[in-house]
């Protein structure tokens, strides 16, 4: 079992190297860090019952480019960690 444990380590270090997943990382991390976005998702929750600035504030975020990336970089991860799950999984 400490072979199973030691190749999903070690699979792990490789997945993390990865320079796919070292960009997700850095765009995750400016996207949590980013004093614009979090003004901007406090305003969307401010704007909950105008429905206008509401819209205008949730466009706004979801079309901001570390977003656009982070989302596209999302969905790129999760392909990848899908294909691996199912070769493992053929295994």
């Amino acid at each position: 079992m400490s072979n199973v444990i030691e190749l999903t380590e070690e699979l792990k270090k490789e997945i993390d190297d990865l320079p796919l997943f070292i960009e997700y990382r850095r765009i995750k991390s400016l996207v949590d860090n980013s004093n614009e976005l979090s003004e901007l998702k406090k305003d969307i929750a401010k704007n909950v019952n105008n429905k206008e600035k509401h819209k205008e504030l949730l466009d706004r975020y979801n079309n901001h480019p570390l977003i656009v990336n982070l989302k596209e970089l999302e969905s790129e991860v999760s392909a990848y960690l899908k294909e691996i799950c199912e070769i493992i999984n053929k295994k």
